[in-house]
């Protein structure tokens, strides 16, 4: 027994005895399917909708043949007039009272809140803002990226004005303008004073409602009123005003792509949605009253054909806003398309005021 138990002890605790082996079992059934897991989101689908070759490209070269992509030079001299210079406009227009609508940095300080810079003297010695091109680029208008969450931070890289009203920046003008996104468009292009109103007004070469009276014209306000026999139409009455508005027209689907989208030149894809018989360039009877206008401010001494300018000398109140309103619908630059009904009131009771 005794032995007995001892072999049975060594087999116990040292390697088994490999014995054959068995036939493996059938194979179970399948399992059930498991629910389909949630689809992930596309990182780049929202991304796409603006970064893709042919937006990118087409935005490009659009801006390329704007304006606002062009820096014009200007001659000019140094403080001691000893000096030539060639400055662009940016470059010129750098101080103070121009550098919001002039220079990038200054329109990006306005639309933030920020205290413009300010510059003194000759624009080149003592600039607002960094001196060189300060054309109006992407990011003049647009914020830069700063979130991809845009279902709860909203749409990112959106015009730094947009919905919000514009209050006007002539002094005491007390009015504010709201059309949209093209509330960008009014920030500069806007008169910088007012129709005269003293009983005799000294002219200047630089007499008027500076170059960029498109909004107020569209809205059909700041003309000198002086009361002929052609009725003022009402503030935001023009059908341009009430049914288009500047990035409609300026910035429709192009017809050859030289216009439309960021070359801000008027498509004529946009304008023949409501005027079918063709688009037009010019109001009515609109080049034969400017021309009257003209004759009759020389005649008065407040315009020189030869200089193409106002003369610096002093006029009665009807020529001065006389003179205002053609300094006003010249500026404006659209032939009175943009307000063609306050474009003729102002023409014609203008004309009446300078005989």
């Amino acid at each position: 027994m005794i032995l007995a138990s001892s072999l049975m002890f060594i087999q116990c605790t040292s390697d088994p005895i490999e014995g054959l082996a068995g036939a493996n079992g059938a194979n179970g059934a399948n399992g059930a399917d498991g629910t389909d897991g949630v689809n992930g989101a596309d990182g780049t689908a929202e991304c796409v909708a603006c970064h893709n070759v042919a937006n990118i490209d087409h935005a490009k070269a659009s801006y390329l043949l704007s304006v606002h992509a062009q820096e014009t030079l200007h001659a000019t001299q140094n403080a001691a007039k000893t000096e030539d210079f060639i400055l662009t406009t940016s470059d010129y227009t750098n101080r103070t009272g121009c550098v919001e609508c002039h220079t990038s940095g200054g329109y990006i300080d306005k639309m933030n809140g920020v205290t413009l810079k300010t510059g003194a003297g000759v624009a080149e010695h003592d600039p607002a803002y960094p001196a060189g091109q300060q054309a109006v680029s992407c990011t003049t208008c647009h914020n830069k990226h700063s979130t991809f969450d845009f279902a709860n931070d909203g749409f990112d890289f959106a015009l730094r004005q947009a919905l919000m009203p514009v209050a006007l920046t002539a002094p005491n003008a007390n009015y504010t303008i709201a059309m949209g996104s093209s509330n960008t468009c009014v920030n500069c292009h806007q008169p910088r004073g007012l129709a005269p109103t003293t009983a005799t007004v000294k002219l200047s070469s630089r007499f008027g409602p500076h170059h960029g009276p498109q909004s107020t014209m569209l809205e059909g306000i700041q003309g000198a009123l002086y009361v002929g026999s052609t009725v003022y139409p009402a503030p935001q009455s023009a059908g341009h005003r009430t049914g288009a508005s500047c990035t409609s027209c300026h910035m429709g689907e192009t017809t050859d792509g030289t216009d439309g989208a960021h070359s801000w030149h008027v498509t004529e894809n946009t304008c023949l949605e409501c005027h079918t018989s063709g688009a037009p360039t010019e109001v009515s009877g609109y080049a034969a009253d400017m021309a009257t206008l003209e004759g009759l401010l020389v005649a008065k001494g407040a315009f020189s054909s030869t200089a193409d300018a106002f003369t610096s000398n002093t006029v009665d109140l009807k020529v001065a806003q006389a003179a205002w309103n053609f300094a006003m619908l010249r500026e404006d630059r659209s032939n009175g398309i943009h307000n063609p009904n306050y474009a003729k009131a102002l023409l014609k009771n203008s004309i009446q005021a300078a005989q």
